[in-house]
């Protein structure tokens, strides 16, 4: 290298070289003495030398070693703070999530100004050295590092804007193109430099040896006949030591760079080395116009698999999703990992979206197959989204946007491949628009209740109501809950749940006051509402302000709350919920991820068979099963069996027959305004006071 040669240069001069060694030639001959003196003085500067150019060649190691751990923990601060913009970003994701992010990324931003200053104290270290005071500063190498320090620090304070900013702000900032402006502001110069930086430390180590080899073959051309002994006594050591040292050094670099571009869980690359080829391809596509594609992968539920098994069962995950995408791709396609539960691949030389697609059901596909972990079967699947270029993009940032919003359409499906198309994007902007609209439903008293009739499956009598909530949209009128229930966020919820039991409550004072038996109304309390005194407050103003009993409410949770950080402040919640007589029932059983233990020390009432087994009745004698387990286990616990969904007759004469006692579904009403529903319930009144008179006139008759 040129730099590397005018280093060399600088440690003696050809002419001054020669004179010298001519000098101590002349030297020899006529002053013996003089000469012993000379030589040994020269044994001991060749030691000295030595040892300087150790010490220099050890600080350069120290700096390229420090630089590499910081260039490390530089990639996991981006990758970090962009987990964090892209946890933000997500309307369900929970503060309490988000708060250890922050503190992780504010403590990578403190290590790596930590070990900026270690690189500042080991360069004085180095300029303080004779060898490097007799050479000269490198000024490329300093004017480099400098930058990189100051670049650096404009990257720190970034990611120290982003993390101390407010969650809502962050929101609001980096919600969607926060992530791809960060990556291409971290990602490339700072990458380069990094590297630069590592390569010129390597050389400056070889210069060290360098210099090392030169001086001491000089001095000891000077001292051959009389100093052979001290020679392999002391510097031929020290040289293979040197040597030793620089193959070390050599092997340590180049795992560094093994280790900076690979997820050292699946052994896929990391977003490091995925963007390096994204890099190449779009050159390639500037070069040659060869296309290529890009899908994004993302786990549907992984979360839930963390909490449920454990961290070491979602390790297994990732690793089988990493070897499922590695069979599903070609030996040149490129697999990475980016981050968590996010994956991603390049395939060139596949532009058609079409032949794309065939690809990404073959990878959902393979992700799905059996996962065995300690004996169990876990559940995987995976959400991919895929674009083509240059059909949909021809640059990074449109391709990664347009590859998101593929992915965004396929995680409302979950365990689906999307290839990008002018649907997808137009539904994106539909959600957003009802995303914003939902924030203030609340307040615009704009979600209404419908109640579905709860029966005896015996005798067709009334039991009570299911609360269900429908939004009224200014535009769009009526809308069922699958339509806006996946776009809210906790205060969200937490605001329609409060508007829902006010609702229930004046209809329950109203139809109480008329002389209605309407029996208890059940409400779906939310997690957010449990954990805490938040739902019990909630209810206990409800009953007081309408002058209601505790019974004219009934409480529904999912088997979710089990799975809930809070699980043991629920439970305190739904005890106190039941010592004022308040039926608890457990909804969608069988359909989560909750175990016997969970059902054997949680307090409830009721087990609601959910309406995707009642579907299957007469269909799939599985399902048949299942509900009879479900019936016996609710009767052996002494708990009553509630049955959602029943459509026909069929259904419920099986679920007569297998011991349910209550049911739900279209059979017998489907859900309806509170006017619908309460005139139904005073027609059957009517008719129960009439068929009540008719019998005690003909007794009367008789008599």
């Amino acid at each position: 290298m040129v730099v590397g040669s005018d280093l060399k240069n600088t440690v003696m001069p050809p002419g001054e070289s020669h004179s010298s060694v001519a000098k101590y030639i002349r030297s020899i001959g006529r002053h013996y003495i003089v000469a012993v003196v000379v030589m040994t003085v020269l044994i001991g500067a060749t030691f000295l030398t030595v040892k300087v150019a150790l010490d220099r060649h050890s600080l350069q190691q120290n700096i390229s070693y420090l630089i590499g751990r910081q260039f490390i923990r530089f990639q996991q601060l981006a990758n970090q703070t962009r987990a964090i913009m892209r946890a933000s970003a997500d309307p369900n994701m929970p503060e309490y999530i988000v708060r250890p992010m922050v503190e992780d990324v504010q403590k990578a931003i403190n290590d790596i100004r930590a070990m900026s200053a270690e690189l500042n104290a080991l360069n004085i270290e180095v300029e303080a050295n004779l060898l490097e005071k007799l050479n000269g500063r490198d000024a490329a190498s300093e004017k480099l590092r400098l930058e990189l320090d100051g670049r650096l620090e404009d990257f720190l304070e970034r990611a120290e804007r982003v993390v101390s900013a407010k969650l809502l702000d962050r929101r609001e900032r980096y919600s969607f193109w926060g992530p791809i402006d960060f990556a291409v502001s971290s990602d490339s110069m700072l990458m380069r430099q990094f590297s630069a930086l590592i390569e010129s430390a390597h050389d400056r180590s070889d210069v060290s040896i360098d210099h090392t080899r030169l001086i001491s073959a000089v001095l000891l051309s000077l001292t051959a006949a009389t100093l052979i002994l001290a020679t392999l006594i002391l510097f031929i050591p020290l040289l293979i030591k040197l040597r030793t040292e620089h193959r070390r050094t050599l092997d340590f670099e180049i795992k560094l760079t093994h280790l900076a571009h690979t997820d050292t869980l699946t052994g896929l690359g990391n977003r490091s080395s995925f963007n390096e080829a994204l890099n190449g391809l779009f050159g390639s596509l500037d070069r040659t116009g060869s296309g290529f594609s890009m899908l994004l992968v993302d786990l549907d539920h992984f979360k839930a698999t963390n909490d449920s098994f454990g961290h070491p069962a979602g390790d297994a995950v990732l690793s089988h999703v990493a070897s499922a995408l590695q069979k599903t791709f070609r030996t040149g396609d490129v697999v990475a990992r980016l981050g968590g539960d996010e994956f991603a691949a390049l395939l060139p030389g596949i532009s058609d979206a079409a032949t794309l697609e065939g690809i990404a059901g073959r990878a959902v596909a393979a992700i799905a197959a059996e996962c065995h972990f300690e004996g169990r079967l876990l559940p995987v699947s995976a959400s991919i989204g895929g674009a083509v270029v240059p059909g949909h993009a021809s640059d990074e940032a449109t391709l990664m946007r347009i590859a998101d919003l593929a992915l965004y359409a396929a995680k409302a499906k979950r365990n689906t491949a999307v290839i990008f198309d002018e649907a997808s994007f137009a539904q994106r902007l539909e959600q957003n628009r009802l995303a914003a609209a939902l924030a203030v439903a609340a307040d615009r008293d704009e979600f209404v209740v419908y109640y579905q009739q709860k029966v005896n499956l015996q005798t067709g009598k009334h039991l009570g109501f299911e609360a269900l909530v429908r939004w009224r949209h200014p535009q769009l009128g009526i809308l069922p809950p699958g339509r806006f229930l996946p776009l809210m966020e906790g205060h969200i919820i937490q605001g329609m749940t409060r508007c829902i039991v006010n609702i229930v409550a004046r209809d329950l004072r109203t139809w109480k006051a008329a002389g209605l038996r309407v029996g208890s109304i059940a409400i779906n309390l939310p997690e957010a509402l449990l954990v805490g005194d938040d739902g019990y407050a909630l209810i206990a103003a409800a009953v007081e302000a309408n002058h209601l009993d505790w019974l004219d409410f009934s409480i529904e949770v999912t088997e979710d709350v089990f799975l809930n950080r809070g699980a043991n402040q629920i439970i305190e919640t739904i005890s106190r919920f039941r010592k004022h007589g308040v039926s608890v029932s457990l909804d969608d059983f069988g359909t989560g991820f909750a175990s016997l233990v969970h059902l054997r020390d949680f307090p409830f009432d009721e087990l609601k068979i959910d309406r995707s087994f009642v579907a299957e009745i007469g269909k799939d004698i599985r399902s048949e099963q299942i509900i009879r387990a479900i019936i016996d286990l609710a009767r052996n616990l002494g708990k009553r069996c509630v049955a959602e969904g029943i459509e026909d007759e069929s259904q419920r004469d099986f679920l007569l027959n297998a011991g349910c006692e209550i049911g739900q579904g279209y059979f017998y009403a489907k859900p309806e305004p509170a006017a619908v529903a309460v005139d139904r319930l005073a027609r059957r009144a009517v008719l129960r006071g009439i068929s009540g008179r008719s019998r005690k006139l003909r007794v009367e008759t008789v008599s």
